[in-house]
């Protein structure tokens, strides 16, 4: 951290925060920082919020929340792994309890707590667990980097998710980091005439380093749109020109009864461009049925993006410098991979 930063904000996801203040902050001073932090946190959250300390103990966080986990992770040792998997079932308890539960994971020192607890987490969960092990496979050389750029050709979800009784409205986004770099048009599937719905990128898009897809349903009635499924990977990870993925692989539908249980979604992607002969070898697998119709101008008022990480940072400055505006406080970074960011 450069001088003059006090703590590190960090929204690992929408419901996750995580902050962590360097050893060298005065007591005065954090003391005023954690004020500030609980007040902004009372305005956006109210009492829907829990704190997990992954420090030794503290007073302060104890008087100023009464919803405070202790861990008792004391400096330069690890937790127990009984420890381990009682903080990580608390997260799960709590952010099951409610869908606008709030965590904040509080600690001193290195953000390597934050990461520990967070990467357990994720195994419990299974938020990304299939990125997880690939980042795995890697390590151990089960699989090797593949250095070129790949192109996808198209998309197959079968059978459909029950997301509307009559006509289910499905489309594509595909993001490079952060970026859109692809959005299909809006595919109106007529329920119980297909038990498939396919995207194909003309022309195929081209991807290198870690991308996205996600799939959502167009709900016209509240004027937006549901998340369907969503799957990450890398480039240099894929092999072969098929992936198949069962609902136990899809973020967020894993856990969605709307989700067929025998749910597949189906990648198709190679090394060039020429999506003529990718698609002929399976031409009718990659072709929708008369009743699939599809809008390609439809996604106009979900268009607009709003910059949450940038939102949010300055909300939080504003408030804690408000209180005190000479304070030198500094917000080091805000990271989100919520849904604000992949609308």
């Amino acid at each position: 951290m450069a001088e003059g930063f006090e703590f590190d904000l960090d929204y690992i996801t929408e419901r996750i925060i995580g902050i962590t203040f360097r050893q060298s902050c005065t007591e005065q001073m954090y003391q005023h920082n954690l004020r500030s932090i609980t007040q902004m946190l009372q305005s956006k959250h109210a009492d829907r919020y829990m704190v997990i300390n992954l420090s030794e103990h503290s007073d302060d966080l104890s008087r100023m929340n009464h919803r405070v986990v202790d861990l008792g992770w004391p400096e330069q040792h690890t937790p127990s792994l009984h420890q381990l998997c009682s903080v990580c079932k608390n997260m799960d308890n709590w952010l099951r309890a409610h869908s606008e539960n709030v965590l904040l994971l509080h600690c001193k020192g290195s953000k390597d707590k934050v990461g520990v607890v967070i990467s357990s987490y994720i195994q419990l969960s299974n938020v990304s667990t299939r990125y997880v092990q690939v980042f795995g496979r890697l390590l151990t050389r089960q699989i090797r980097m593949n250095s070129s750029p790949l192109f996808i050709h198209g998309i197959n979800i079968h059978p459909i998710p029950d997301f509307h009784p009559t006509v289910c409205q499905l489309f594509i986004r595909v993001y490079q980091d952060t970026q859109t770099v692809f959005t299909s048009g809006v595919h109106q599937v007529a329920v119980g005439q297909t038990d498939k719905v396919c995207f194909v990128l003309k022309p195929p898009q081209m991807l290198k380093g870690d991308f996205m897809i996600a799939c959502y349903h167009k709900n016209d009635s509240m004027r937006t749109h549901e998340t369907v499924f969503r799957v990450q990977f890398h480039t240099g990870a894929l092999c072969g020109d098929r992936l198949s993925l069962h609902k136990e692989d899809l973020d967020h539908a894993n856990k969605d009864p709307r989700f067929p249980e025998d749910g597949v979604v189906e990648v198709l992607f190679s090394e060039t461009a020429d999506s003529e002969s990718s698609l002929a070898s399976d031409c009718g697998h990659w072709r929708n049925s008369s009743a699939v119709v599809i809008e390609n101008d439809s996604l106009d008022s979900l268009q607009a993006q709003w910059d949450f990480t940038e939102n949010l940072t300055a909300a939080v400055l504003q408030t804690i410098m408000s209180s005190k505006p000479d304070l030198p406080v500094t917000i080091v970074q805000s990271q989100c991979y919520c849904r604000a960011c992949f609308p």
